[in-house]
Order: structure tokens, then C-alpha cells, then sequence
């Protein structure tokens, strides 16, 4: 029997995964921790992919979100200066060998990435600065967000009152 993204799945429920204030919540004992990847190692004997493919968890995501953000940044700053790994890197390649290998991921898993992904969309910032045309604020517009000039609604009205009169004197 297949579980659904959704289902109860131990102290957790199937394809998500429970993260607050005191740390990522383990599927299989209720404990919460900063590396559920190491703790399923050491506690339950299996390893994070292990872990990943029979909770329907995706790829990414078994550290808390603090800990994964000094990871990247030692990461950035660590291979800044490796040259030989800069040039012999293939991201097209390392994707397709991750698709295709024994660790991919479940249809479960996909199913809650696919649905994480519908979920955040439009509240993420598009990178690019906008300056208000009527009081000269800078803001940056959510990606689901249509080409806005206002950085709010109410300068937006300011404008048109002010744009209409004009027109009618």
C-alpha cells in the first residue's frame, strides 16, 4: 500500500516535513532535531535518502533552515577557490544522474515538491528593484504580481487623483 501526500505517517504526515521553532520533526520517533538526516542515521539506521523515500520527503531540506543557510555560505566561500572542481562541474549532468539513479526521488515526493512549488508561488520577490512614480519609494514586487509603477495602492490614488485634476482644469 502507497501512502498519499497528506496521509498520517508515523508522528508526521506523508510528503511534508514539520519544521518550527525547536527543530525538523522525525517521522519515525516524534523528536524534533536541527539534522534529521544525521539523526535517521544514527537512531533509526538508515540513511537521509533512505529516510527521504520512505517518509515521500524531497531532496532537500533535512537540516533546519539556519543551519542549511551556514552551509551554503561555507560552501560559497570554501569553493570560491577550487578551481579544478569550478571547471570539471556539469549541472546538467549531475541533474540527469540524479533523476535517473537509485536515490531519485518517490512519485510521493514529487507530488509534494510539485504541490510546495504551486503553494509558494507569487510570494516570492522577482530581484528587480521598481521606484514608485508618485514618491519615489524603491520596492521589489512578488513574482505573481502584475507590472505594478506604485509601490502601494494608496500612492496609486494619490497619482490618479492628482492626474485627473489636472486634466479638468
Amino acid at each position: 500500500m502507497s501512502s498519499e501526500v497528506g496521509d498520517p505517517d508515523g508522528f508526521g504526515v506523508f510528503g511534508v516535513l514539520d519544521e518550527d521553532a525547536d527543530g525538523l520533526l522525525c517521522h519515525d520517533c516524534g523528536h524534533r532535531f536541527t539534522h534529521l538526516g544525521l539523526h535517521a542515521y544514527k537512531a533509526h539506521g538508515m540513511t537521509a535518502d533512505q529516510y527521504r523515500h520512505a517518509h515521500g520527503l524531497g531532496r532537500r531540506g533535512l537540516v533546519v533552515a539556519e543551519t542549511r543557510a551556514t552551509i551554503q555560505e561555507n560552501a560559497r566561500r570554501t569553493f570560491a577557490g577550487r578551481v579544478a572542481f569550478i571547471e570539471a562541474r556539469n549541472p546538467a549532468a549531475a541533474s540527469a544522474a540524479q533523476r535517473g539513479g537509485p536515490n531519485s526521488i518517490s512519485p510521493a515526493g514529487l507530488a509534494a515538491i510539485r504541490e510546495t512549488a504551486r503553494t509558494r508561488r507569487g510570494t516570492q520577490r522577482h530581484g528587480t528593484v521598481v521606484t514608485c512614480a508618485w514618491c519615489g519609494n524603491q520596492f521589489c514586487p512578488l513574482l505573481g504580481a502584475a507590472k505594478r509603477r506604485f509601490c502601494s495602492r494608496s500612492c496609486a490614488s494619490r497619482h490618479n487623483r492628482n492626474t485627473r485634476g489636472l486634466s479638468s482644469r
